[in-house]
């Protein structure tokens, strides 16, 4: 885990590493060690939906997270994120997995639980609520999380990462001064 601090706006950056345990972890050590009021995610996910809207490098906004289907560990309802930050986004709800899904069939399953998959957003979610910690996730489509798409993945992964890193900028800056000061 990497942690960096910003001036202006008055932030801290974490950068945690994939996967939901890494991702759990850097919160609430943001939140306990750290003393932070507001988690923002941003990253870069696959599409579950068949719906246009949902294109490669498309940037949505998370109104809710989950990971699937309800089962041991894995709760009955997804959790809700932030819904008055980055309004000017599509929203979408996400689904997060232990590892990346490039695979047609569990792609079409999943779709029942929303229309993008990560590896780390539900967790961030879940343990920003344990902490009633309002968090707010932002993601940048990458690829269609289907056979064969690790290649389109890698082709797509810097371009949408910067148009994410850019539109979380611009809205961190923007709301600093006033909602962002919980």
């Amino acid at each position: 885990m990497q942690l960096y601090a910003v001036a202006q706006p008055s932030l801290m950056i974490v950068v945690s590493g994939m996967g939901k345990v890494a991702a759990a972890l850097a919160t609430q050590c943001l939140m306990r060690e750290h003393g932070i009021r507001r988690i923002v995610l941003g990253g870069a996910c696959g599409v579950l939906s068949d719906d246009p809207l949902f294109a490669s490098g498309g940037i949505f906004r998370v109104t809710r997270a989950s990971e699937g289907a309800p089962g041991p560990g894995i709760p009955d309802t997804p959790t809700s994120c932030e819904p008055a930050l980055w309004t000017q986004l599509p929203p979408a709800t996400l689904v997060t997995l232990e590892r990346p899904l490039f695979d047609n069939q569990r792609r079409q399953e999943l779709a029942a639980y929303g229309e993008l998959v990560d590896m780390e957003g539900a967790v961030v979610a879940r343990t920003a609520a344990m902490y009633d910690v309002p968090c707010t996730i932002i993601k940048g489509v990458t690829d269609f999380a289907g056979d064969g798409h690790r290649r389109i993945l890698r082709d797509n992964l810097a371009g949408v990462s910067l148009a994410v890193a850019n539109t979380l900028w611009e809205g961190l800056q923007q709301h600093a001064s006033s909602r962002f000061k919980a």
